[in-house]
């Protein structure tokens, strides 16, 4: 095959996987949105009008005017009670332009086009010895089945924290084999991920902590990939400082919700802490010991129309719940430690093993005062989703098969890739290349569920936007190793 063949034979099947990948919003009639994503919408806006760029609506109906002046105004914000650093700017700012220049489609078709460069490169790397056809099947397998689809085409994050593991791996043992451009690439997309959300700051610490063990433990420190992780570390926390320093600049007053107090509450420890210490203590978290026991949701998004929940304070009050959340969290875990340790190992573990995205049928609230108005009046009106006509289990049935067969696959698989690697006498040959890569995903894979089972709450979309690696590697040491016995090892 000529190479101008196969880059059209190429085009052709990464247009199908693309068109695979898109099937969910299809079914939907619609990309799927959250209640989250108008947060990232006017976290964009606000990016978006602190730079001086405006934004038009997209439809006939004039939502009503965002802002009144004064220091919220500046950044576009119609908000006096503070500006929540849980919605990522920089993932806002991408999604607000790309639908001021596109409409509601464009974020979700870049998101399924970068998955499918993202993973077809990969496998590059991981299956080399696989075809043309069968390595676009995996990707498009893994679109459909394994669930980045679905994430991919949902205008949230989560898709990125995949990504973000799958990049890091790439970057950590393949760095010596890409080109410049690939590496460049993988550099770009890691970064845009670790912006996009705080907790994959985390993944990323983790797997750079993860990197450096296994490097001690080999005696093959990698440390120009540790380097180049280090600096995307860095560029993730610049970007977490950045937004703080511009939003106190505009006058503005930034909090980070205490979602480690809230999943306490949820657990009932710091209810139970609260209760034997509010009368000495006179924690402002007191006013809500007569409305405990709470989920963590519900103490902390609860509130529109009254002050129900923390979403429900003045910046004030916010502030001064979030200064007391490690004294309670501490006092909780002197008095209720044992308890709260296990409450969080269970959490850890029922994570792992949630996976899903049954929580995308919580419709996102309609509001006059947003430019988003008219598409989230549409999608309530007309979306699969709204219908009950999504069939968000089926996805998800299919997203924890790929992810318990894969697992299954994945330890007998590895444990004879593992043997291959021993006996191979060349230290940086492929099979020992695999392993390595195998056991930073599987890592970071258990990591994420720990710190969403641990920090945030048990959700199925948590582990869901990241448990398609497991298949993915499990079919990538699969087809290595039946190629490598039809022929000698390299």
């Amino acid at each position: 095959m000529t190479v101008a063949r196969s880059k059209r034979t190429d085009l052709l099947f990464a247009f199908v996987a693309l068109l695979l990948f898109l099937v969910p919003a299809a079914i939907n009639r619609s990309p799927i949105l959250y209640p989250d994503t108008i947060g990232y919408f006017q976290a964009g806006k606000a990016a978006a009008s602190a730079a001086h760029i405006p934004l038009a609506a997209r439809a006939a109906a004039t939502p009503a005017k965002e802002g009144s002046g004064g220091p919220a105004a500046k950044m576009g914000i119609n908000t006096e009670d503070g500006v929540s650093d849980a919605r990522s700017v920089y993932y806002g700012a991408a999604f607000t332009l790309s639908w001021a220049l596109a409409g509601i489609w464009a974020l979700p078709v870049l998101q399924a086009l970068i998955c499918v460069v993202a993973l077809h490169a990969a496998l590059r790397h991981l299956a080399p010895d696989a075809s043309q056809g069968l390595r676009w099947a995996l990707v498009a397998g893994t679109g459909l089945i394994g669930g980045v689809g679905i994430f991919a085409t949902t205008i949230m994050p989560d898709v990125f924290a995949g990504l973000l593991i799958l990049a890091l791996a790439v970057i950590a043992i393949y760095r010596p084999a890409l080109s410049r451009l690939e590496l460049l690439g993988w550099l770009a997309l890691g970064a845009a991920a670790i912006l996009f959300h705080k907790s994959h700051l985390l993944l990323a610490l983790g797997m750079f902590c993860a990197l450096l063990l296994l490097g001690l433990v080999t005696r093959r420190p990698r440390w120009t990939s540790l380097g180049l992780i280090a600096l995307l570390i860095a560029v993730g926390g610049i970007g977490q400082a950045a937004f703080s320093v511009a939003a106190r600049h505009a006058g503005l007053t930034v909090y980070s919700p205490p979602f480690l107090l809230a999943r306490m509450i949820g657990d009932r420890t710091a209810e139970r802490y609260l209760r034997e210490t509010c009368p000495q203590t006179h924690f402002a978290t007191c006013r809500f010991v007569s409305r405990m026991p709470m989920t963590e949701n519900e103490f902390l998004w609860s509130g529109d129309g009254g002050a129900v929940g923390f979403a429900g304070l003045s910046a004030a009050e916010k502030a001064q719940i979030c200064s007391e959340q490690w004294p309670i969290v501490l006092g909780t875990l002197r008095t209720h430690g044992l308890e709260q340790l296990g409450k969080s190992v269970a959490g850890v573990f029922r994570q792992i093993a949630s996976v899903g995205v049954t929580e995308y049928a919580v419709m996102p609230r309609d509001s006059t005062t947003t430019l988003l108005h008219p598409d989230i009046q549409a999608y309530r009106a007309r979306s699969g989703i709204a219908q009950d006509g999504m069939p968000l289990r089926l996805f998800s049935g299919l997203m924890l098969a790929s992810y318990a067969l894969g697992g299954a696959a994945l330890a007998v698989l590895a444990t004879r890739l593992h043997r291959r690697a021993t006996a191979c006498p060349a230290t940086d040959a492929w099979p020992t290349r695999l392993v390595e890569a195998t056991l930073l995903v599987v890592f970071a894979v258990l990591l994420n569920g720990a710190v969403c089972g641990a920090i945030s709450g048990v959700f199925d979309r948590y582990q869901g936007r990241v448990a398609w690696l497991i298949p993915l590697f499990a079919l990538a040491i699969l087809i290595q190793l039946r190629s490598a016995q039809a022929q000698p090892a390299r």
